[in-house]
């Protein structure tokens, strides 16, 4: 998803990345080619950042394309904002990583205990209940649609919301493996 976020955004682009596991592949993966155009909450980490921050940085930088990065999560913390999004007429697209549970908790929980608890949610219809706020709503069904669905998206005269599920078990797979790097035992 990283990498079809770098084939879709220019290099003076904005993406503005929420709190969660894909932050991590982000900060990660995601090369910036200049200063201010990849924007991540840390710090406080506080989650639900991405969307009211694509408001503000599509009003700020109104002829650049503007993504919001964010877990499913975050969105839900501040899905209200697509209503101000509308009103103020910003053009952006919101990429949801979808896994139905707060990511990183429950990556930490099974580290630490082997197991999770409460870390797992039900989510709406992401692309209806876009819809319902007047913007335009997709869901990703395969790897091979998400770069032209962002297109798409991108294309719209209201912001965008695109649904694309993540198996975030790789998570487990990349601590261990960096881990052995780190701190050999």
């Amino acid at each position: 998803m990283v990498r079809a976020l770098r084939e879709v955004l220019g290099d003076n682009d904005v993406l503005i990345s929420d709190v969660g596991a894909h932050k991590l592949w982000i900060a990660r993966m995601y090369a910036c080619a200049g200063p201010n155009t990849c924007i991540i909450s840390n710090g406080f980490a506080s989650m639900g950042i991405a969307l009211p921050g694509a408001i503000g940085a599509k009003l700020l930088y109104p002829d650049r394309r503007v993504l919001a990065a964010c877990g499913d999560g975050g969105f839900l913390m501040t899905v209200q904002e697509l209503e101000t999004a509308v009103r103020a007429g910003t053009r952006f697209v919101s990429l949801i990583f979808e896994d139905s549970g707060y990511g990183v908790i429950r990556w930490n929980q099974l580290k630490r205990y082997g197991r999770t608890a409460f870390a797992d949610f039900g989510n709406p219809n992401f692309a209806a209940l876009a819809e319902s706020f007047g913007c335009r709503g997709y869901k990703v069904t395969a790897a091979q649609e998400l770069v032209p669905i962002l297109e798409e998206a991108f294309r719209q005269r209201v912001p965008a919301v695109v649904a694309c599920p993540v198996d975030y078990a790789e998570n487990l797979r990349l601590t261990e493996k960096l881990g052995a790097w780190v701190c050999p035992i």
